[in-house]
């Protein structure tokens, strides 16, 4: 009976109320909707690779190289050979397995395919427990003939055929074979770092040739991936690794008395730290941070923060309003903790409807926020899930109404009463504003955390990068099977489509990641003294097709001998002085002088125990080819005129036309094996795809947050506007006008505000400052402060905009029915 009149006395009051419920209700259900958003996503961060039944235990080795002359290189990837000398030395190793993705050609009845394979060893499905659907993986993986296939691609290949037993030639280019389709897996669930779609057997003979992929020491091909027995504390394996890798690493030829481990180092990193706390370039899908996960569980927190300050607020404001309901209330016998309980119960009560509200809110917004996002999130409604939506409402109905509930109830029936009038004390006064600076204070932080995010977007996309990324298509896979040899042939054609105004190609592409290193040295250089420098294999045109600019000397040329002799020349003495050009970072690091005084200069590139030597032909600026978290390094561009990998092409006019044709030629030309290709513009602001969604994230929360402390302010103005009604009609009784009213009430709300920007500007300065830090090229700190300024008067503005509306229309009120108020 007392929770029937409990239920009706809010339901009541919501209706009696009809701004106030409005605003309270709808403040907590954007909070609570942005907050499931964001817990949707940190879930599914922190989920990575928890799901194998043995994660606690499985690890995979991450290697450092820190030469001379540049920053460190990271790698998730691990030389081949370091498997075997692993399992040798450390008995705590249960199972080890290398993997790796490449993209062979696939032949299907004639028809030809560009698909991802993982080559894996066979304990690969003692690390990883595979769901098997059809099949035997055991079997599949015992043979170099054997394929295992996921059920897309199963489907994809073989419809609803069965797949068992089926043919598919795979073309590696070294080798090609016929493969029996041995076993179907279950997908990879898509919150794993590791993306193995299709595996068969690694066969180390099979890649003699590619000596740099499971042969060589210093390859940084496969991944490696290895279990420990449940007792083994993983610092016993990293601590031994500098003895480990100088036991058992081959000694440099050009430097045999340097410990290896001076400058290269492995560390083995748990499955489930792999999607966050990883670094170094490998690895099979983006990965996220750890600081992003803490950013946004903090918005969520901060977000939370506004909607129950909204609440407390209002409630306390209207509590002056409904001190004769308390006090009559008490009159007839209710305690304080019935009190307590209706209070408490009604803002329960309004924050069920407004988790219902929120739900679906979030329902609306998840296909948006997946696509900025790239993930596919849903919001599960199993029996456990709808008991923790309840105690979330709960938890909110009980922190944002407590306080405003012992106000309520400690109010005295005699004063009240003989008072006849609404009662605020000044300390309620106070809290509010206190509240109202919170809030703003966050909303504010989080206005400028989006600038400058923004900002340093645009910058990345408006940076002068050295090169002319406009307008340029680049054509990848061009080693693969028969197109190797029809090279020269490609690139004559392609020239001769209308609208092609310049073709050139390389064995690199700018916003991909390319660690292609080489020892470098001057004349006054020892070979031990050697640095190690990036390289990158360029075709003729290419700095002119890129629109480089030339600081000094020339660009390679047909007719010249520009090309450097290959390794058996070298070590047959038949060697000659190639042409090179540098950038100005090598210059410096080989103190080679201005780019006028390098023209004509020797440096020399170590080649086992031999010397490869160059003449400078060029000097060009430091490119930016990848992301701009990285410092540019030195580098060398060295001439290849066969075996690249990527053909670009610059053209004028509709990219459609030339697409099509590109296309005809290379259907012409190309086997059947698919066209690939991207448009550079697109490669170049893929690197920052991650960082685009966190921006469109943290604007949309920030916006929500600065919505809902808008809604907030609105309830608080109109409350007082109407609290001092009577106020306002003396006031224009005695001559103030309808400006008067609007700046008196503007600046009321002015001060909390202003202080909150005094609070934020630091704060945010601060935060986004060391944000910046992780840009090596980013924008100036002074714009956060231009940002902070920014932020501040739309704060401002919103809040004038926001109380103006209510004070205005105060304002205009007849004098007389302000007086007769009360």
């Amino acid at each position: 009976m007392i929770a029937a009149n409990y239920v009706t006395t809010s339901w009541r009051h919501i209706i009696s109320n009809k701004l106030f419920s409005t605003i309270n209700i709808m403040g907590l259900a954007i909070g609570i909707a942005a907050v499931i958003l964001i817990t949707l996503f940190v879930r599914d961060e922190l989920s990575y690779d928890s799901f194998w039944s043995n994660a606690d235990n499985i690890y995979r080795t991450h290697v450092t190289i820190t030469p001379s002359a540049r920053d460190p290189m990271r790698f998730v990837a691990t030389p081949g050979p370091v498997m075997h000398a692993l399992k040798k030395d450390f008995p705590q190793i249960e199972y080890a397995a290398r993997y790796w993705t490449t993209e062979p050609t696939l032949i299907q009845e004639g028809k030809i395919f560009v698909e991802g394979i993982t080559i894996v060893d066979a304990d690969i499905i003692n690390i990883l427990d595979f769901n098997v659907l059809k099949g035997d993986l055991k079997s599949a993986l015992s043979t170099n003939t054997g394929l295992v296939l996921n059920e897309t691609l199963a489907k994809k290949y073989f419809d609803d055929t069965e797949p068992i037993g089926k043919v598919l030639t795979l073309d590696f280019n070294l080798f090609k074979r016929d493969y029996v389709v041995m076993a179907i897996i279950e997908d990879m669930p898509t919150n794993s770092q590791v993306d193995i779609k299709s595996m068969v057997l690694i066969v180390e003979e099979d890649w003699m040739k590619e000596t740099w992929l499971f042969i060589q020491w210093r390859s940084m091909g496969a991944k490696l991936l290895y279990s420990l027995n449940p007792e083994t504390d993983i610092q016993e394996i990293n601590s031994q690794m500098p003895d480990f890798i100088d036991r058992n690493f081959p000694l440099q030829a050009d430097n045999p008395t340097q410990k290896i481990s001076s400058f290269f180092d492995i560390k083995s990193m748990n499955i489930k730290d792999f999607h966050l706390n990883a670094v170094g370039m490998g690895e099979d899908r983006v990965r996220g941070s750890m600081t992003t996960v803490i950013t946004f569980s903090a918005i969520a927190v901060l977000i939370l923060l506004i909607a129950i300050i909204n609440f407390i607020n209002l409630s306390t404001a209207r509590a002056s309003q409904r001190a004769k309901e308390v006090s009559l209330r008490k009159v007839v016998g209710a305690s304080k903790k019935n009190l307590i309980i209706q209070f408490v119960g009604e803002s329960i009560f309004l924050t069920l409807i407004g988790l219902l509200i929120s739900l679906v809110i979030v329902e609306l917004a998840l296909p948006i926020y997946n696509e900025a996002l790239g993930k596919e999130l849903a919001l599960s409604y199993g029996s456990s899930e709808i008991m923790l939506f309840l105690t979330f409402a709960f938890i909110v109905g009980v922190l944002g109404s407590f306080y405003p509930a012992l106000i309520l109830s400690s109010f005295r029936p005699a004063v009240v009463l003989k008072a006849n009038k609404s009662l605020e004390t000044k300390a309620s006064v106070k809290l509010r504003m206190a509240l109202v600076i919170i809030q703003f204070t966050v909303s504010i932080s989080l206005f400028v955390s989006t600038a400058v995010i923004y900002g340093q977007m645009q910058f990345s996309k408006t940076i002068d990068l050295g090169y002319d990324e406009e307008n340029l298509l680049v054509v990848r896979g061009i080693g693969r099977g028969s197109i190797a040899e029809k090279f020269p042939l490609l690139i004559s054609e392609f020239r001769r489509i209308p609208n092609v105004q310049n073709v050139t190609w390389s064995n690199f592409v700018p916003g991909h990641v390319n660690e292609n290193n080489a020892s470098m040295r001057s004349d006054e250089m020892t070979r031990e003294q050697a640095l190690t420098m990036g390289t990158r294999r360029v075709g003729y045109d290419y700095f002119t097709t890129y629109g480089i600019e030339l600081l000094a000397g020339r660009t390679y040329q047909l007719g010249r001998n520009d090309e450097a002799a290959n390794f058996d020349e070298i070590r047959a003495g038949r060697g000659h002085r190639a042409s090179i050009v540098v950038n100005q970072t090598a210059l410096r690091t080989l103190q080679l002088g201005s780019p006028q005084e390098a023209i004509g200069k020797t440096i020399y590139s170590s080649v086992g125990a031999f010397d490869a030597e160059y003449e400078i032909i060029g000097v060009i600026a430091d490119l930016h080819l990848e992301s701009l978290r990285k410092t540019t390094r030195s580098e060398v561009y060295t001439l290849r005129t066969y075996n690249a990998s990527a053909i670009s092409i610059k053209y004028s006019g509709a990219p459609l036309s030339l697409i099509e044709d590109l296309r005809t030629i290379w259907q012409q030309e190309a086997g059947g094996i698919p066209l690939e290709y991207e448009f550079l513009t697109d490669a170049i602001a893929g690197q920052y795809q991650a960082e685009q969604g966190q921006a469109t994230m943290l604007a949309a929360f920030s916006g929500l947050a600065i919505l809902i402390a808008c809604l907030g302010l609105y309830g608080l103005a109109s409350f007082t506007a109407e609290r001092r009604t009577k106020e306002i009609g003396i006031r224009k009784v005695m001559g103030a006008n309808v400006f008067d009213i609007v700046k008196l009430l503007i600046w009321q709300f002015s001060k909390p505000v202003i202080i909150a920007n005094l609070i934020a500007w630091p704060l945010s300065f601060y935060v986004m400052s060391h944000w910046l830090e992780g840009f090596v090229y980013r924008i100036e700190s002074i714009a956060i402060l231009w940002f902070c300024l920014l932020a501040g008067a739309v704060a401002l503005l919103i809040a004038w905009t926001t109380v103006a509306s209510n004070a205005i229309s105060v304002a205009r009120t007849n004098p007389i029915k302000a007086l007769r108020y009360e």
